[in-house]
This record gives structure tokens, sequence and C-alpha cells, in this order.
């Protein structure tokens, strides 16, 4: 906040923090009128302040359970990401790093949906393997009973 200006509220900080990310510039800002009140250059303290600001970690939400999706929609959604990169004139430290994580994540989503589908096969063969038990469990009583 610059002395004898007004304070900027939270829901502005955030407002200009989403702009910021998409990459507007602050006479963009200033244009989209969306920060009724502020003139260019409180706008572009603040952006140059917020540039160099650590940005606050905020708690998650809980995580909840998630559906397992195979191997051809997460290469879809791999893809859907690197279109967005191609697409993108400008990025900035947060995109790319976005862009990494989604990237690696990606990476890690193959190894580890190959052990799960490995996993569901070793379930259904065991569960074969007890219906089989359980067949021969009723012939040895039929058996037991008849001798």
């Amino acid at each position: 906040m610059m002395a004898g200006g007004k304070r900027w509220t939270r829901d502005e900080i955030q407002l200009l923090r989403e702009m910021i990310q998409k990459g507007t510039s602050a006479q963009e800002i200033l244009e989209s009128g969306r920060l009724p009140g502020r003139t260019y250059r409180s706008i572009d303290t603040e952006v140059k302040r917020l540039s160099f600001a650590p940005q606050k970690i905020f708690n998650a939400p809980q995580i909840s359970e998630a559906e397992i999706v195979g191997l051809e929609t997460i290469v879809k959604r791999y893809v859907d990401a690197f279109n967005k990169i191609c697409d993108l004139t400008e990025y900035d430290k947060t995109d790319l790093e976005r862009f990494r994580i989604i990237f690696m994540a990606a990476w890690k989503y193959r190894d580890l949906f190959a052990e799960y589908e490995r996993l569901r096969q070793v379930e259904e063969k065991m569960e074969e393997i007890r219906k089989r038990l359980e067949v021969l469990e009723a012939q040895a009583r039929a058996t037991a009973k008849a001798g």
C-alpha cells in the first residue's frame, strides 16, 4: 500500500494475483475496470510488490478418493497440457512449474497404473482360486458324507 492510498483488500489482491498469473499487464488490469478506484500507479506498484512477495501457502482441502482412470485418459490430459504450453505466448515461473508438475505426475502415473493393473489381475486370480477351493471343499464334504 502506498502512503495515503487506500488499503488493498484480500479480494482485490486475489483478483490481481489471478490477473498477473494470466499475464495481464498493469495497464490491461486498469483498463479492465475490475479494480474500480485504483490508479495505474497503485496497480503497477502492487503488481511489482506481489511479484517479489513470497506466496502464502494455503491449506488444501481434504483429498477425497479419486476414480482411477486409464492410461488413455492420462495421455489425453498430458497432450492437452502440452498443447496449452505451446499455445501460450507468455508464461511465468508459476506456469512452468505447474506444467512441470503435470508432466512429472503423468510420468509417475504410468508406473502406478501398471502396478494397479498388476494387483488387480492378482486379485482376480485369487478370487478364481477361492471359488475353485469352495467347489473342492463342497466336493470333499459330499464325499465324506457318502463314504
